[in-house]
């Protein structure tokens, strides 16, 4: 076929192409999903922890050596507001379909995430654009040869060349995630509608195209990990125009560092798409940047002599870290203000925080636990208490132990209160004394957070300690923080001993 009979044969492709290409218009369903929140659901959006920027682009190879080519770029800032943040974000596409038909736009993205628990969040999100398709310009018809040659002052009256639309979309979503005790991705499930208005795309005049409104979920749940080895099998849905497909596969990690949110790690993506295609990715992830690749091949027959493979680069720079508050920060905020905790400031909000949260008074407690049924305490050698002015090896051994604490709380749990009756019934018979209480936190969370959240579980010991007697004038406390850890914190288990309060005496 020469070159003469391809322009006269280019309004029926065209045609062809507009038709092909309606469903898909400002959607391309990227196989890296997890990295596409704009184009998978609005509500992830709010997942985004940090100032980031990320860069995707999709190639899609057709035959004829056609290409239909997707690249974004979008921005994210996270303003967090208590324990709950608020992320903003922007992207800009160019959607290129063919040589001749592309779309470009863009869109701003808004998401609220509401920490629901220590360990998971509800985001919910709104997104909306405005993009312009068009047919591009530079190509010629059979009104443009005079007499067998080309003419490039005659104008072509084919009313599919260089026409162009500009139209607005609307998305929203939900998306719920669940993190471990090292701030790890455990789960994941959300829901989205795109393209909810409906906007009319058509580049023939007063003629009706409009963009089918889409649906969309994914979820994700972690079946294993042990070790440095992890296993979260994933699954996404698309339906739009009639037509759906489901993808179905499981992400395999392998993490370099054990460091919670820290974590280095080299991550196999495994999936199969119901449009007959297997995906393939490779990503390698740490705090400051991500870099995916992945590669759809297809399996069905009559797919594979039309199309020659999916191409996909996903690219994540973290430009700014931003301090994420924990439960205890939050409600310092509420308290003193949105301002960050400083060290100076620990020791007021933690006298403001006994305010809010114990309004009885030491002496009520007394009375009050006076008149209940006798509370339980722990087997004490019937030797302690034998001097007043020294403790007894037996007394000095029970002081060892230590009072362990929750992530992120200062809270007594019924153990701790057994043992600190026993402590109480020591202290109450001694004179010439003072015992300093020495809080510790695990290294989760950020400094300044950690060292107020020490101070107040030694507070905490002190206030359960003075409400069953014991003089307040013999008792002094201070926070450590992360300082001075009693073991490492690379595993749960040293983590949870290191959150704890110290008893030491001082005669």
């Amino acid at each position: 076929m020469n070159k003469k009979s391809i322009k006269r044969l280019l309004p029926i492709i065209v045609g062809c192409l507009l038709l092909a290409s309606s469903a898909q218009a400002q959607e391309p369903n990227f196989s890296l999903y997890h990295y596409t929140p704009f184009f998978t659901n609005p509500g992830e959006i709010g997942a985004v922890e940090d100032t980031r920027v990320m860069l995707n682009y999709r190639n899609q190879q057709l035959d004829l050596d056609e290409n239909i080519t997707s690249s974004s770029v979008s921005a994210y800032y996270p303003i967090y507001i208590g324990h709950n943040r608020l992320v903003t974000a922007i992207n800009f596409l160019n959607d290129k379909n063919s040589e001749f038909l592309s779309s470009n736009g863009g869109m701003l993205g808004l998401s609220y995430s509401l920490k629901t628990t220590k360990s998971s969040e509800l985001s919910f999100g709104l997104q909306a654009g405005f993009f312009q398709r068009k047919i591009g310009e530079g190509f010629t018809t059979d009104e443009q040869f005079v007499n067998g040659v080309f003419d490039p002052n005659a104008i072509s009256t084919d009313a599919v060349l260089n026409q162009s639309v500009g139209y607005p979309i609307i998305s929203g979503g939900l998306f719920y995630k669940v993190k471990d005790d090292l701030g790890l991705e455990k789960a994941f499930i959300g829901a989205s509608i795109f393209n909810v208005n409906g906007p009319n795309i058509s580049l023939m005049g007063d003629q009706k195209d409009n963009l089918p409104m889409s649906i969309k979920g994914t979820a994700g749940y972690r079946v294993f990990r042990g070790g440095n080895f992890s296993v979260l099998p994933t699954a996404r849905w698309v339906y739009q125009a009639g037509n759906s497909f489901l993808n179905v596969g499981s992400r395999f990690a392998y993490e370099l560092s054990q460091s919670g949110e820290n974590a280095k790690k080299i991550e196999l993506g495994i999936w199969y798409n119901t449009n007959d295609y297997g995906v393939f990715s490779l990503a390698y992830e740490q705090p400051s940047f991500t870099l995916a690749l992945s590669y759809d091949k297809t399996i069905g027959t009559e797919l594979g002599s039309a199309q020659k493979g999916v191409f996909e680069l996903a690219i994540s720079f973290r430009l700014q870290k931003k301090e994420k508050p924990t439960f205890v920060e939050a409600a310092v905020q509420e308290v003193i203000g949105p301002e960050e905790v400083a060290v100076e400031e620990i020791d007021d909000a933690a006298e403001t925080m006994e305010e809010v949260e114990e309004p009885a008074a030491p002496e009520q407690k007394v009375v009050e636990e006076e008149t209940t049924a006798p509370e339980e305490k722990p087997d004490v050698p019937e030797e302690v208490a034998v001097s007043k002015t020294t403790f007894t090896p037996a007394e000095k051994a029970i002081l060892a132990k230590i009072v362990n604490f929750d992530l992120n709380t200062y809270d007594l749990d019924k153990e701790s209160k057994a043992f600190l009756n026993g402590i109480a019934d020591i202290l109450r018979e001694k004179e010439g004394f003072e015992i300093e209480l020495v809080g510790h936190s695990c290294d989760l969370g950020s400094e300044k957070v950690n060292k107020f959240l020490s101070l107040n579980r030694a507070e905490t010991v002190k206030d359960y300690l003075v409400g069953k007697g014991v003089d307040i004038n013999s008792i002094k406390t201070v926070g450590m923080g992360e300082e001075v850890p009693l073991e490492g914190n690379d595993t749960p288990e040293g983590r949870e001993h290191n959150r704890r309060v110290e008893f030491k005496v001082v005669y």
